[in-house]
């Protein structure tokens, strides 16, 4: 029987099986001698594509984004530097404008709190909740919103989610109204904002409205309203704030105290 060809020999015989130095390789079996009866199938060895076979147009890797680069880096506590922060927060990027806040925050100059404010904005703006608290730390902090923009900005965010019942944001806006910065004095805003809480049933909003008409030495009628905002804050789940309006309740309320001793 006779042997089949060893793929030098093969090569020998002078079948050109180089790779083409134009194209892309692919690998290919080389064919069976025809003086072979083996029933084994040729090599493989590198050789030029046939049209249609995977591979045989060259692969282009995909070009890599650079602002997803830096994102992947900010995301696994790698090294950013400031510029490369700046310019993924400037794309738009909400963690990356609340990281390029918090840089900015750490600097503690007073000369660029107001920026650090303005990513805070964008970064709350853009969806990132954990923004909120940084936000109304810097602005309290004597943060300069040096324009108008930032200003209004920063009052309709803080009014969008009070409105949606968000408490610290609610608590912010009638300290700012109530202290005039940085969004300037309007008490009477402050108020309303107290009392909306307050009737929409947000137990800490009606004892601090309680406290507010029990205050100084209030009259018969704000003492009945302050009664009504106790009972709201009595229905608390919240056990200080529960336990604080009941107290008070029990001394505008002398019948109530004598029926409480009565049934202990």
């Amino acid at each position: 029987m006779i042997r089949a060809l060893s793929l030098a020999a093969f090569v020998a015989t002078g079948v050109a099986i180089a790779t083409p130095a134009v194209s892309a390789t692919c690998m290919v079996r080389v064919p069976a001698s025809l003086s072979s009866d083996s029933e084994r199938s040729g090599p493989m060895v590198p050789g030029p594509c046939k049209q249609g076979q995977k591979g045989s147009k060259l692969r282009q890797a995909r070009p890599v984004d650079p602002m997803k680069e830096i994102r992947n880096r900010v995301i696994a506590g790698a090294e950013v530097s400031y510029k490369e922060l700046e310019t993924l927060a400037d794309s738009g990027d909400d963690l990356a404008q609340f990281y390029l806040a918090k840089r900015i925050e750490a600097d503690n100059d007073p000369e660029t709190l107001g920026t650090a404010a303005r990513y805070y904005m964008l970064a709350l703006e853009n969806g990132r909740s954990s923004a909120l608290r940084p936000l109304i730390r810097v602005l309290n902090g004597g943060a300069v919103l040096s324009s108008f923009e930032d200003r209004a900005s920063a009052q309709l965010q803080l009014e969008r989610l009070a409105a949606d019942g968000d408490a610290v944001a609610r608590d912010a806006l009638i300290a700012m109204y109530r202290k005039g910065k940085p969004l300037g004095l309007d008490p009477a805003r402050a108020d309303t904002l107290l009392v909306t809480s307050a009737e929409a049933g947000d137990s800490k909003a009606a004892l601090d409205l309680a406290f507010e008409l029990l205050s100084g030495t209030p009259d018969a009628d704000e003492i009945d309203k302050a009664r009504g905002y106790l009972r709201i804050a009595a229905t608390s789940e919240t056990l200080n704030i529960r336990t604080m309006a009941e107290n008070i309740l029990r001394t505008l309320d002398p019948q109530l105290t004598a029926s409480t001793e009565t049934l202990q």
